[in-house]
């Protein structure tokens, strides 16, 4: 039934493919939750004259498929297997962001899971040289065609703001935290899903409260794959459903995760990062791990205690010069300008 979907979906975009390629037609196909690196492409292109901006966030509607048979370049944030059977024009650019940053956990093809769909694409653009080979494997594609012109989302990260007046509105949406420090605990998932259904019970939620009482609002942001898998204590602010990570980023102290791609956001940031990594043996040997070793380049202090844990977000943090190595080697030095280079490099301007 799956294939027969996919193939009238096919047939469909053949019709479509009768409307001529709509050269200065861009659309920007968002699978993952969040538009990271692919709204911050959107916004600059928004400013780009004679170019018309589609965005897509429910890709279900028929309406995707003639969009995605008329675009002269389509931009996606994450694998999108109906691609696979479409045959595009071959003046159509198909290119990948990706939602993540950086050459961590290792994913895609590394893992056995396949992107038929990737032979559609003419590109994949990461943040920095040292990605390059870990996404070619990652989406079995040529290293060649894996460009390394920055990530759009760091530099909307890492631009200034006003982190006071973030706070402000953050706290009058949750006026519990207001004038408490801000943790923010971001664990990810595990392939094995009955692994995924312990990650928090490895937190020990009362014995922090009874450590930090009211002195530190927690701040806890789910991966969607365990979303809806744990049922948090009341004086816990779930903000998994939060869009404006960058926000969560800029206005928490430190942030506490153990494998999740957000170690580069928040590093990027100046944040401290602290990995909680009560299973890293496991996770390295028969789970996903990383493309190197994680320990020697981390952002931050690993600890696999939880009172260890605890004893960290007590002290000052001095890991500034573990966070600038770790940027450096995945993101080089971010300078604000990735949506130029990817304009110019596939637009031509």
């Amino acid at each position: 039934m799956k294939n027969l979907a996919l193939f009238a979906l096919a047939a469909l975009f053949c019709l479509c493919r009768i409307v001529p390629l709509q050269k200065n037609k861009v659309v920007l196909l968002r699978r993952f939750p969040q538009w990271g690196s692919l709204g911050a492409l959107g916004d600059a292109l928004d400013k780009c004259p004679g170019l018309r901006i589609v965005r897509i966030e429910n890709w279900r509607r028929l309406s995707t498929v003639y969009h995605l048979a008329t675009a002269g370049v389509i931009f996606l944030n994450d694998g999108f297997r109906p691609l696979a059977y479409f045959p595009f024009s071959r003046q159509a650019q198909i290119i990948q962001l990706w939602h993540a940053d950086g050459a961590l956990k290792r994913w895609g093809c590394s893992v056995g899971d396949d992107f038929p769909e990737a032979k559609r694409w003419t590109a994949a653009i990461c943040g920095h040289e040292s990605m390059r080979a870990a996404w070619a494997e990652a989406f079995g594609m040529p290293v060649e065609c894996v460009l390394p012109l920055g990530s759009p989302w760091i530099d909307a990260l890492t631009a200034p703001r006003d982190v006071q007046a973030l706070r402000d509105t953050f706290d009058t949406k949750h006026p519990q935290c207001k004038g408490r420090r801000l943790i923010l605990y971001a664990p990810s998932f595990r392939d094995n899903d009955s692994h995924s259904e312990v990650v928090l019970s490895r937190f020990d939620f009362a014995k922090f409260k009874q450590r930090f009482g009211d002195e530190i609002a927690l701040l806890v942001r789910l991966h969607p794959k365990l979303h809806g898998q744990y049922t948090l204590p009341d004086w816990v602010v779930d903000v998994t459903l939060e869009s404006d990570l960058a926000t969560l980023l800029q206005i928490s102290e430190r942030l506490v995760t153990d494998y999740s791609s957000m170690m580069t956001d928040g590093a990027a940031l100046g944040l401290p990062v602290i990995l909680y990594a009560w299973d890293y043996d496991e996770y390295m040997t028969h789970d996903r791990g990383f493309y190197g070793d994680l320990r020697t380049l981390p952002p931050g202090p690993i600890v696999t205690d939880f009172d260890a844990l605890l004893d960290l977000l007590e002290k000052p943090d001095n890991s500034a010069q573990l966070r600038e190595a770790y940027v450096r080697f995945h993101l080089g030095e971010p300078d604000g300008n990735s949506c130029e280079r990817i304009i110019r490099a596939v637009f031509g301007k």
